[in-house]
């Protein structure tokens, strides 16, 4: 009897407090006090994606069995170099990639009895064009929106830096505003930028709102491509926008070859004076384009790149919309 009521004892004891991992074993007849080493089981972590130049973290802390070695190894993408290879938490760089990349990685775990088990995890890596983009709507929706449009949009969120374009001269001003509203109105019309465009014509009627001279330099053309390019995204979306719109482009002048813009067979200098010059090969454009952003990752923008950046963000959305299409 006592025999019986001891090993209930025990088993209570054992459901209570389980064993040193956590866990609680019985077998039948007897409890087994935390002596029976069980199979290990390797867990490395789910799939990830990385921008490039990213430190990215393997991790199979989620793995069980009494393990007392892990061993991270590359299988599979462009070889990086590991560090802590040979601990729970493994890290490395992602890496500069033309297209996009996944790089695969084993993990393998051995318990005290070196039985072993090994488990795989994939970390993607995107082509710098669609890294490009990001970047460019973050910014878009941040930073590089006109000052006025900033205060309108509500949610626009706290940024740890300050506005790049509270600064700016009034020819810059104008010519900035132009391509965002060019670039925000085409993400949007395209698909490019999914999100509820809402904040952004709200944002836009207020920046249309105040009285401007129109000018007949390239700083005013630009601003009135920027209105007709809203000016169409409102015209089935707002009509009370869409005529704000045609009523402020009364007396503008407008550019004389959007097209080439929106082709990226000109693109928009920022140095004395703002200009619109040829370029021979698009594809270089939009190259110049994607290193400009990727290079403002991370970073704060200053109000003397404000524009640049601008217009880069919308070589890349334009240039976005025309593989999808």
């Amino acid at each position: 009897m006592w025999s019986k009521c001891r090993s209930i004892l025990l088993l209570s004891l054992t459901a209570l407090f389980g064993c040193d991992d956590g866990s609680v074993r019985v077998c039948f007849g007897d409890v087994v006090f935390c002596n029976q080493v069980f199979d290990p089981v390797a867990n490395a972590g789910p799939d990830q994606t990385a921008s490039a130049g990213a430190v990215v973290t393997l991790n199979g802390s989620n793995s069980s069995g009494n393990i007392q070695s892990y061993s991270w190894t590359q299988t599979g993408g462009p070889s990086v170099a590991l560090t802590d290879a040979n601990r729970v938490r493994a890290t490395f760089v992602a890496p500069s990639v033309a297209v996009a990349t996944t790089l695969t990685f084993r993990l393998t775990v051995v318990n005290s009895v070196n039985q072993a088990d090994t488990a795989a995890t994939n970390v993607s890596v995107p082509a710098p064009a669609t890294q490009a983009l990001s970047i460019a709507l973050e910014l878009l929706q941040g930073p590089l929106q006109p000052t006025l449009a900033a205060f309108a949009d509500a949610s626009s969120a706290v940024e740890r830096c300050s506005s790049a374009t509270i600064d700016l001269a009034p020819a810059e001003a104008a010519a900035q505003s132009g391509l965002w509203l060019a670039a925000r109105s085409l993400a949007i019309a395209k698909g490019v930028d999914d999100n509820d465009p809402s904040a952004f014509l709200d944002a836009a009627r207020v920046l249309i709102a105040v009285p401007s001279a129109p000018t007949q330099d390239i700083a005013g053309q630009l601003e009135a491509f920027g209105l007709a390019v809203l000016g169409a995204l409102a015209s089935e979306r707002d009509p009370a926008l869409h005529e704000a719109v045609v009523e402020r482009l009364t007396h503008a002048t407008m550019l004389v070859d959007p097209a080439g813009l929106l082709s990226g067979r000109t693109e928009v200098h920022h140095g004395d004076q703002i200009a619109i010059e040829a370029v021979p090969d698009p594809a270089v454009a939009t190259a110049h384009a994607i290193a400009r952003l990727l290079e403002s990752r991370g970073g704060c923008v200053a109000s003397w790149n404000a524009l640049d950046l601008t217009a880069a963000g919308l070589r890349v959305i334009v240039d976005t919309a025309q593989v999808t299409d």
